[in-house]
């Protein structure tokens, strides 16, 4: 019984990830703010269960490693961080060409220091919170481009916590 039992849900399982759509997508920040002047990128892999897709809202995984620098520091010039994060995308209309979407996430965070700069960011856990207006364009929608603000903070569950927050970014991404 048990072994049929986990025959189904692997079956459930794998026909789930064969209709799924998966991703790549890379940031840029434009604009920096906590600290100034910060340098990087940040590459994400994504994986967007079938289950979870409706019409004008689909909520996707988004796995990432987020490479961050400032140059004008004596020590703690640069840092990565590792994120696990769901996100909830609304569609405003999706089209033949062009579908504008919002996108908000919030999810976890491994930080490789915790002291970045001159910001003292507390402990190596933090969360990741990202807003993001953009557009997904072609037949199949499989390119996106979108601008972002990003924020890194641990939610004050540490004695400190500085941040990081990179007010405007561009993302550009492909499904395949």
């Amino acid at each position: 019984m048990f072994y049929r039992l986990l025959a189904l849900l692997l079956i459930t399982l794998f026909s789930h990830i064969a209709r799924a759509q998966i991703g790549i997508a890379f940031t840029y920040p434009l604009i920096d703010k906590d600290p100034s002047p910060l340098k990087g990128y940040r590459g994400a892999l994504w994986y967007q269960p079938s289950c979870l897709a409706w019409e004008h809202i689909k909520i996707y995984f988004d796995m990432s490693l987020g490479h961050w620098w400032v140059s004008h520091y004596p020590a703690n010039r640069e840092i990565n961080i590792y994120s696990l994060a769901p996100t909830l995308r609304y569609y405003f209309t999706q089209r033949y060409f062009i579908s504008p979407y919002i996108d908000l996430s919030i999810g976890a965070s491994y930080l490789t220091r915790t002291r970045f700069a001159d910001r003292n960011l507390g402990i190596y856990f933090s969360f990741q919170d990202q807003l993001a207006v953009g557009a997904s364009f072609g037949k199949e929608q499989k390119l996106s481009v979108s601008l972002s603000m990003l924020h890194y903070s641990n939610g004050s569950i540490a004695g400190t916590n500085a941040g990081i927050t990179i007010p405007l970014l561009i993302n550009m991404g492909y499904g395949f």
